[in-house]
């Protein structure tokens, strides 16, 4: 099964670091619909979000992954999620696999994220391990486009996965003038961060920008 061996390497890794399993869950080569076998578009977000929601639906460590999926094996689905729908609502194919940064579920990346782990996120010691993951993910899917919602991190990420800069770009119709696009390069492929999708301050006109940008590769 594709990446069968990897996901065997996350789950010995989160056993070997004990930080790790208290997460309820932990995120990689996840499918936004099931029967996709191979994704046009990765989406790389920072980490899993971690909602009180999910410890009913499990009370143990679990995953959201192409072989098991917590959300669909237990809870409404994935595509029932708020976050399903902004990703069909931003991205200009439905072919898509998400995956992070860090696999592992925290409810922020503050407060919590330190309480629960013992340091900072930018000071995380797995991010190197995340992106041999990552890269093994990428080299099976060959994807037309990867996007990571959120800009950030973008300069660090960047750095780490030893991303090409292509361009920045402000936006021309909202009166803010703040980056929609970064956009990098990856092995040829375009790497491309954007403000949050769920954030409440992207406004109509940054989202048309963000949306029509990201269709030019699809």
């Amino acid at each position: 099964m594709k990446l069968s061996k990897t996901l065997e390497e996350i789950r010995k890794y989160t056993e070997r670091n004990f930080e790790l399993t208290k997460s309820h869950h932990f995120l990689f080569n996840l499918p936004l619909e099931k029967n996709t076998e191979t994704a046009d578009i990765i989406v790389i977000g920072l980490n899993p979000g971690e909602h009180s929601n999910d410890w009913n639906l499990s009370k143990v460590l679990t995953e959201e992954t192409n072989e098991y999926d917590f959300h669909h094996e237990l809870g409404n689905g994935r595509l029932s999620l708020s976050w399903s729908k902004k990703c069909i609502e931003y991205l200009p194919s439905k072919n898509i696999y998400q995956s992070e940064f860090f696999f592992w579920s925290s409810s922020n990346i503050d407060k919590h994220f330190f309480q629960r782990f013992g340091y900072t996120f930018k000071n995380c010691p797995h991010f190197q391990f995340c992106k041999k993951c990552n890269l093994d993910m990428i080299n099976f899917h060959k994807p037309k486009l990867i996007v990571s919602a959120g800009t950030s991190y973008a300069n660090l990420f960047a750095s780490i996965y030893k991303m090409k800069h292509i361009n920045t770009i402000k936006s021309e119709a909202d009166k803010r003038k703040r980056r929609v696009i970064i956009h990098y390069e990856f092995e040829s492929i375009p790497f491309i961060f954007t403000p949050h999708w769920s954030s409440g301050y992207i406004s109509n006109e940054e989202k048309g920008e963000i949306i029509s940008y990201l269709s030019k590769f699809i």
